[in-house]
């Protein structure tokens, strides 16, 4: 939804927008030194989704599914949904900690495979602040949640699990990726892997980090990632993917560094437009006039519209169902096409299992990354839908229950 039609906006002075501003300060406080995001309006919503932040900055949250579930601490008609209610206020107000965007970043993954792992980072946060939140609230008889995004969750946890050696350096390394741009996660990540997997290959040198980090990042963020956070059955495939491309790079770097100990691994920059910004001493320049095929072409994430991350709905994912086209983000008024220029033969590394494609595919109808050994998925709607949608929806995971007339049927 573009605007804010079918919505009522929340009067600052009512006892519910006070609620919900009360819960926003406490998650932002528990996670201090991030952005705020959130412009103050509040809307009440009754469609499909019980909640998003949209690009306009307005904190949209479902009437009946969490608006009428916050009472300030006192018990739920529905003690299932009261704690679905508290987890999306707290899942939102990560999600307002941070900008989408790094477009000056040599690493950043300005594509849809960001969304899935933001989405699955800031539940797995979610669910680690949950217990802390809703007592600090003084929800004290809240039921537990259920994590939402399964597939997301799943494969992400396997990645962390992969990129750190205990669960203290795992819960060191969420606190940072969730601090991180949506676009930088990928790189957080593979800093760690750099780290614990090829300190005695790669120099501490911040070209040689930064070059180590690129291929890994490249190899890591396969475009079942843009996906995973839409389909509950797709964790396990990606988080195998995620770690075979990985256990390549890995191995390639080792291999570069064996016969060329003294060269940087030659890889290829995912955001390669801010790479030749850099290069050329114009660290401010966004845009490229000859864009090349891969990630080389610069995506403002600010301008499109919010990822899945800014919805939050119950699960009602069918298996086997094929998403349902994502809409496209606002075009200019006089769209270009592009046509790629021609590339020489990669090289070994770049066809490694893993590779994903260009920024531009966080819009439609774009092409994929030259030399992307997978084409990219049809993705759904960007909503989570509380009604029963055509399609498979995000799936929030929530306990199962006789269906409701406002929830609809359930898997």
């Amino acid at each position: 939804m573009a605007g804010n039609e079918g919505m009522t906006r929340i009067d600052p002075g009512s006892p519910v927008y006070q609620e919900v501003a009360r819960l926003y300060r406490i998650a932002q406080e528990m996670r201090p030194g991030g952005q705020d995001l959130w412009n103050g309006e509040l809307y009440s919503r009754t469609d499909d989704k019980l909640g998003g932040l949209s690009p306009d900055k307005t904190l949209r949250l479902h009437q009946d599914l969490v608006l009428d579930h916050l009472t300030g601490g006192e018990p739920s008609h529905d003690p299932d949904r009261q704690a679905q209610a508290l987890a999306t206020v707290l899942h939102e107000s990560l999600h307002a900690r941070v900008e989408k965007d790094a477009p000056q970043e040599p690493n950043a993954v300005r594509a849809l495979e960001s969304i899935g792992l933001d989405e699955g980072l800031t539940e797995v946060a979610t669910m680690e602040d949950y217990d802390a939140f809703v007592q600090q609230a003084g929800y004290d008889d809240a039921e537990k949640a259920t994590p939402a995004y399964a597939g997301a969750v799943h494969a992400t946890g396997e990645l962390l699990d992969r990129a750190t050696s205990s669960d203290a350096e795992r819960t060191e390394l969420l606190n940072k990726a969730v601090d991180q741009p949506v676009a930088m996660r990928f790189d957080t990540i593979a800093d760690s892997i750099v780290r614990n997997e090829l300190a005695d290959s790669v120099p501490p040198d911040a070209e040689h980090q930064q070059a180590a980090r690129a291929h890994l990042v490249n190899q890591m963020s396969v475009e079942e990632w843009a996906a995973v956070h839409k389909r509950d059955g797709l964790g396990p495939t990606t988080a195998s993917l995620t770690n075979e491309g990985l256990d390549n790079g890995v191995a390639q770097i080792r291999e570069h560094y064996q016969n060329t100990p003294d060269e940087p691994y030659p890889a290829q920059a995912p955001n390669a437009a801010a790479e030749v910004a850099a290069d050329t001493g114009h660290q401010q320049e966004q845009q490229r006039t000859a864009p090349t095929p891969g990630r080389d072409q610069p995506v403002d994430l600010t301008k499109l519209p919010p990822p899945d991350a800014t919805t939050r709905l119950p699960n009602h994912t069918t298996p086997g169902t094929t998403p349902q086209p994502i809409p496209a983000a606002p075009e200019p008024s006089s769209p270009q096409t592009i046509q790629p220029e021609a590339q020489p033969n990669p090289q070994p590394a770049a066809q490694a299992t893993g590779q994903n494609g260009d920024p531009m595919r966080f819009l439609n109808n774009q092409a994929p990354a030259a030399h992307a050994t997978r084409t990219t998925p049809s993705l759904g709607d960007g909503s989570r839908g509380a009604g029963a949608p055509a399609g498979p929806s995000i799936s929030r995971t929530t306990p199962a229950r006789t269906p409701t007339p406002d929830r609809g049927g359930r898997d």
